[in-house]
């Protein structure tokens, strides 16, 4: 539940507004229309004109609900997904407040709606592509901040991104695979970048000063999107006979220029020790019943941990996933062991802030986490197992035998973060399938890429494929449970009989032609005929 101090329980978002700055203070704030949902009461009382925090964006949808009390009928809506051709296409007008909206002429990819006219806000788009933290929603008004905060070292195989130290982009979103691609695109891909700073721009130039105040209504130059697909929630018209997007939820196939490797660097990055059980809440995440509630009216602490501020994800996955990378200082104590209890704080239940965090502020610091990404990286994961990979594949050349190859992502099990290296990325699990001498066998092999611990190469001589197939999701799962070993003969003794090989050496810079290679070949051969 979304909970913000000052809205009127189960309120409605209506509309969005202009965005304002008091001439006395620095926060700027966005007008909410809201409804209350208490059908009894008049007008003047049912529907209110409210505020937040500019920071507050990654929340602020159109048609969603606040300090849910109980549940309310879903509004009129529907949802509908369309490809976009060009956002440079569509057309661009105002509504009768004066807020931009991009309009077009579009029918969905499942056939149910062909030829409709539809209208999307600016913000939301933006909203959807930039605004995911409160951090990149304020940043978005500073021409500066990006080109002081980052400094972007391209090379030849991977591009560097250094981290100043007084950036305040939340640290710990580092550790999120899919925020870290999320800024890569928006610091590297060449549209993004420039639709991006085109809110300053526009910002700088439309905004309207009064005696007291600075107004703008929100205007950017989006990228073209092309071969994107946008799912959205609509709202339809009886009166126009046209649609309305109150919300989108999803975007996939985003397209990028990006190729590379990237690799975030800051002296203040540490390894966490996210490897051994907590006895509480660790990273500043609430647990279920410490819901944070936003409060505008008070400022957050500098001195505070960030609290991770829940709210409905946004899906998305580029049409060219790219692999990215953390590079961390370790924290340790003794002996090099990651000191466990400096990763460790329980916050209070008070309110969070989404402003800028001042060494005066009275509440902690809240940030949101709203953006999933489900971009289909497996093949460059793949390549993490490139030398295993190669030695099984020379094997099956000389025995004339024929692989079945696949990857897969280890699952996430319990309160466990082996299931991610320590970059924050998927740590992955290959597996092959061959028929050798008239035996079925299994070849495993786990990405330890980030020597968290040595773990020897798994055969299992299976008795039937589709046991060993219906059996695997609970390998994986046992995996993980035993902190990245393999199960024991005993549990797998209704499946098939194991036996386990070492790595080579240096493996990382090993090379075809070295005899230790070609060994590793050899001991393969070894183990699998010793299997009766």
């Amino acid at each position: 539940m979304i909970k913000i101090r000052n809205f009127p329980e189960n309120a409605r978002i209506t509309f969005l507004g202009s965005i304002f700055k008091d001439h006395k203070n620095s926060e700027w704030n966005i007008h909410i229309g809201l409804e209350n949902h208490y059908n009894q009461l008049p007008d003047y009382e049912k529907y209110m004109v409210k505020h937040a925090r500019f920071s507050n964006m990654p929340l602020l949808a159109k048609n969603r609900r606040f300090n849910q009390t109980k549940d309310v009928p879903s509004y009129n809506e529907s949802i509908i997904t369309i490809q976009i051709d060009d956002f440079n296409n569509w057309k661009i007008t105002t509504n009768k407040s004066g807020q931009y909206i991009f309009s077009y002429i579009v029918s969905d990819l499942k056939g149910t709606h062909k030829d409709i006219q539809i209208h999307l806000p600016h913000i939301e788009l933006a909203r959807v592509l930039f605004f995911h933290n409160a951090y990149l929603s304020k940043a978005a008004l500073d021409q500066r901040k990006l080109t002081t905060e980052y400094y972007i070292v391209p090379e030849e195989h991977q591009t560097i991104i250094h981290v100043h130290e007084f950036c305040r982009f939340p640290p710990n979103q580092y550790d999120s695979v899919g925020m870290r691609r999320l800024l890569s695109w928006i610091l590297l891909d060449t549209e993004a970048r420039a639709s991006y700073e085109s809110i300053s721009k526009h910002f700088s130039i439309e905004q309207v000063k009064t005696k007291t105040q600075t107004f703008w209504n929100f205007n950017f130059t989006p990228p073209s999107l092309r071969g994107a697909e946008i799912t959205m929630k609509v709202y339809f018209s009886e009166k126009s006979q046209q649609y309305y997007v109150n919300e989108i939820i999803g975007i996939a196939n985003l397209p990028t220029d990006i190729s590379n490797e990237v690799i975030f660097c800051s002296p203040k990055f540490t390894v966490k020790n996210s490897y051994e059980k907590t006895g509480g809440n660790s990273g500043g995440r609430p647990s279920s019943n410490d819901e944070p509630t936003i409060d505008d009216e008070k400022e957050a602490d500098s001195d505070q941990r960030f609290t991770t501020i829940e709210s409905p994800k946004i899906t998305m996955s580029l049409a060219s996933p790219f692999g990215t990378k953390k590079a961390t200082l370790k924290r340790s104590g003794k002996k090099g062991i990651p000191d466990h209890n400096n990763d460790i704080d329980v916050l209070p239940d008070h309110g969070v802030g989404t402003g800028e965090a001042t060494i005066f502020g009275e509440i902690g610091r809240g940030e949101f986490e709203n953006v999933q990404d489900e971009s289909d990286d497996l093949e460059f994961l793949m390549k993490r197992f490139e030398a295993f990979k190669v030695m099984v594949e020379q094997f099956a050349s000389q025995h004339r035998i024929q692989p079945i190859i696949n990857i897969h992502k280890l699952p996430a099990v319990n309160r466990s973060k082996l299931h991610r290296t320590h970059d924050g990325n998927p740590r992955c699990i290959i597996e092959v399938q061959f028929n050798f001498q008239s035996k079925k066998i299994v070849i495993l092999e786990i990405d330890t890429s980030d020597n968290l611990k040595p773990l020897s190469t798994l055969i299992v001589k299976i008795s039937d494929t589709n046991a060993w197939n219906a059996h695997f999701p609970t390998f994986q799962k046992q995996v993980v449970k035993r902190s990245l070993r393999w199960p024991t003969a005993k549990s797998l003794q209704d499946i098939g009989i194991r036996k386990t090989f070492n790595h080579p050496r240096n493996l990382a810079e090993m090379t075809e032609s070295d005899e230790e290679f070609k060994n590793w070949g050899r001991r393969l051969e070894d183990a699998l005929l010793s299997l009766s």
